[in-house]
């Protein structure tokens, strides 16, 4: 479905709205009963000159895609959104918002369902061990996206095997909409504070919800492999590592497949 043809869903707008009350990363919402891919709408608006705080909403999506170039399951039942960001950081500070994104997720998840979520490094948030959300991070000439995936309510027989959803792990009832506003205005804060400040105040508060910290990790990076136990996040957003030799090494985003 291309971004000319799909047709904006003026009802489902106006709840998001209600729900986002004035959030500024939400200032301009489109939303879909279905579209392609949230991301690729995002990017399509970002490069028209959309301003920062446009979000794409669908209810469902046909083509959405995660990390390094797989297929994200996108059934009726899920929170699927995009955000269009135009940080004034550095670039090398952009992969960053992949942990801010998640650090909001994990707290709007708490906040709206009770759950305690875990997150693992870059990019998933985790419930009983299982995948219940996912973080994609783009950044483009025109912009910088941030699309979230999380299964609300998805039939976990729609999912894979390692996935999970919020109404599986025992969630009170959660409207995917409200949940999506609660994000984006956790996600809005954080951003606030990541652009005045950087990531030091971020790194802090991502460690109690790092579920993988003190556990053994096998880590594909490119062509090499490594084995270690996961230790922290460095004032970059890097991953460190001690390694079974005993070294330090920090891992960047974007060129680790994170293996248990």
């Amino acid at each position: 479905m291309s971004h000319e043809n799909p047709e904006r869903d003026p009802e489902l707008e106006a709840r998001l709205a209600r729900h986002l009350n004035g959030c500024r990363m939400g200032r301009s919402v489109y939303a879909f009963e279905q579209l392609g891919s949230t991301m690729e709408h995002a990017h399509a608006l970002a490069r028209e000159g959309a301003p920062e705080g446009t979000l794409v909403v669908t209810l469902r999506q046909n083509q959405g895609r995660g990390r390094l170039g797989r297929v994200w399951e996108s059934p009726v039942g899920g929170a699927y959104f995009s955000l269009i960001v135009r940080p004034t950081r550095e670039l090398s500070d952009v992969p960053q918002l992949s942990l801010l994104a998640g650090l909001s997720a994990a707290e709007a998840i708490q906040r709206s369902t009770g759950l305690y979520p875990s997150l693992r490094w870059p990019n998933d948030v985790l419930l009983n061990g299982n995948k219940v959300a996912g973080i994609l991070v783009e950044a483009k000439a025109s912009a910088v996206i941030l699309g979230v995936g999380i299964n609300v309510t998805t039939r976990t027989d729609e999912l894979p095997d390692t996935a999970t959803s919020l109404q599986a792990g025992g969630a009170r009832a959660v409207d995917p909409l409200v949940l999506t506003a609660s994000l984006c205005q956790q996600f809005q804060a954080w951003y606030d504070v990541w652009t005045a400040e950087g990531f030091a105040s971020i790194r802090e508060a991502l460690r109690p919800w790092m579920g993988h910290f003190g556990q053994p990790v096998h880590i594909s990076a490119g062509s090499q492999q490594f084995e270690g136990t996961a230790s922290d996040v460095d004032e970059n957003g890097r991953l460190m590592v001690r390694l079974d030799s005993g070294l330090i090494r920090t891992f960047d985003v974007g060129e680790v497949t994170l293996l248990r």
